[in-house]
């Protein structure tokens, strides 16, 4: 016999759903079209940079590969404002050398590799979310760079993780094929299976399956192709296509 048979249905004890087996990774939801800086650059620079554009923090870069990190903090403390580090504030106290050095250069570098914060935490682009948020609160840092190898491909901070959350529908308990950050892994994934096309040569968004292409091709044949094997994606409703043919020179 059955023992709930005499338990009113609205009684019964119901199974909660099934918790969804996917993994948003970092690459899903990182942002692709990083804003950097090479070594050389200047802090005057820099300085321009992160208030014409409105960010917190650049990546230094070397050819494609991270050497360092410049933030609003690492601009701090400058000469130039009067603001500069002294060694004579640490007069009768016991100091590490090695970072009073690294505070007096910051204070009067004049170069992204003077005053870049070396020690560069970042995640590789198949980390999971859930990997990413814990070595975001362990560090008590806002963003992390993305790397292929040692390649840089992206970062993901707070607010692309507040991003992927909206997306989340109300009251999910875990992502789902239908969810756009995994169509736009689907969609990058095929980028990166047709000669001639690329995620890195083109910025991929994905909103309620609809899916935009923003950048180039190496020419008009390839195009089409692409744009049908993105199409028949599951879940995928619509592609909006704006990316331009590489003219030759």
């Amino acid at each position: 016999m059955n023992p709930n048979s005499d338990v009113p249905n609205d009684k019964k004890q119901r199974s909660p759903p099934a918790r969804s087996n996917l993994t948003i990774r970092a690459k899903d939801i990182m942002t692709t079209n990083v804003i950097t800086v090479e070594p050389e650059t200047s802090v005057r620079g820099i300085a321009q940079l992160l208030s014409d554009r409105h960010i917190s923090a650049v990546v230094v870069a070397d050819r494609g590969s991270i050497v360092g990190m410049v933030s609003e903090g690492d601009l701090m403390n400058r000469q130039e404002l009067g603001t500069e580090f002294l060694r004579t504030s640490l007069l009768g106290e016991s100091v590490d050398i090695e970072a009073v050095r690294a505070a007096e250069a910051k204070s009067h570098g004049m170069h992204a590799r003077d005053v870049m914060t070396r020690n560069i935490i970042a995640v590789q682009e198949d980390a999971s979310l859930a990997d990413v948020v814990k070595t975001l609160q362990a560090h008590h840092i806002r963003r992390l760079p993305v790397t292929r190898g040692a390649k840089l491909v992206g970062v993901v901070s707070r607010a692309d993780i507040m991003r992927a959350l909206t997306a989340r529908p109300e009251g999910s308990r875990g992502p789902t094929s239908r969810d756009d950050d995994m169509i736009r892994y689907q969609v990058v994934e095929t980028l990166l299976s047709i000669p001639g096309t690329s995620p890195w040569a083109t910025t991929v968004t994905v909103s309620h399956g609809i899916v935009e292409l923003i950048g180039s091709v190496e020419n008009e044949v390839i195009r089409d192709p692409s744009r049908i094997a993105i199409e028949v994606i599951p879940n995928v409703v619509e592609v909006r296509d704006y990316r331009a043919v590489i003219q030759p020179y």
